[in-house]
């Protein structure tokens, strides 16, 4: 008897969690340091992580703050007076936010270790300028979305998408942020998180990144990350970064547009990109 297609997905949905849970638990036994870069004691990084976990539920509000003291409008979809479709958060969207949380937390720790000890990176304020400030910003965010964009199409390719990138478009209109932002597949998440590592790395050994220019960098793309999956109209071009929440809330409403995030120029290279369309208006 064949399998029909739901349940194939689901037993190919198990067999991709289960290898990678074994592959997690392989790499902590062979590499425990990896994931305590610091060698804090259990106690001290449960509560760092629980005081980031905080830090970063406070920014997400405090850039929600921001957006409306600057009287940011709502995306014309928001506006109508009709509920636009809403899904909560679910049991496995708890789960991959906790876990996803965890991995922020080791991120947060290695990105940390890795500007104060390596000697590629500059902390002196003497030696800031406009190569490893101005410039090296631009690398980091038009890197990281060559690099991001092609990989979030892959996530979308027919026999892929139901087993990771499925559960991040349950919402087809994200409002709540960060909860919006990284409720995805632990698995999708590790491959963001790369993309930020390889943006970091490149900037650093071909513009010599300043420490500061990194946390600056970080900051910004987590709060766009926030406002990618809110429902205010905000949007800017900069030097052929065209960044507008709108255009990912088209991404979420037809799938297969608009991968990119601040640089769009894979979609219109792949012929992904499309403007942004608000509700129809009915003929009178």
């Amino acid at each position: 008897m064949r399998m029909d297609r739901r349940a194939k997905q689901e037993l190919q949905g198990r067999v991709v969690d289960s290898s990678s849970v074994i592959f997690v638990a392989f790499f902590f036994y062979n590499h425990p340091k990896w994931f305590n870069p610091w060698g804090f004691s259990a106690l001290q990084w449960v509560v760092g992580g629980i005081l980031i976990r905080g830090a970063i539920a406070f920014y997400d509000h405090l850039v929600v703050a921001i957006i409306e003291w600057c009287s940011a409008e709502l995306l014309p979809t928001r506006t109508t007076g009709k509920a636009v479709r809403y899904v909560s958060l679910d049991v496995k969207s708890f789960f991959f936010l906790s876990i996803n949380s965890v991995h922020e937390w080791i991120f947060v720790q290695r990105l940390c270790h890795y500007i104060w000890f390596s000697p590629d990176v500059s902390k002196d304020f003497s030696e800031v300028g406009a190569a490893n400030t101005i410039v090296s910003l631009y690398v980091m965010f038009v890197v990281l979305d060559v690099i991001y964009a092609p990989c979030h199409h892959i996530l979308h390719m027919p026999k892929l998408y139901p087993l990771i990138h499925k559960h991040h478009h349950r919402q087809h209109f994200p409002t709540r942020g960060y909860l919006d932002a990284g409720n995805e597949h632990p698995v999708e998440h590790v491959i963001g998180v790369s993309c930020t590592w390889a943006a970091v790395m490149t900037a650093v050994h071909t513009t010599g990144a300043h420490a500061t220019t990194i946390f600056i960098f970080f900051n910004i793309h987590a709060a766009l990350a926030m406002l990618n999956h809110s429902p205010y109209n905000v949007e800017w071009n900069v030097l052929g970064l065209k960044y507008s929440v709108g255009n990912h809330e088209m991404h979420h409403r037809m799938f297969t547009v608009n991968y990119a995030q601040y640089c769009m120029w894979y979609d219109y290279v792949a012929g992904t990109f499309t403007y942004y369309e608000g509700p129809k208006k009915k003929l009178t």
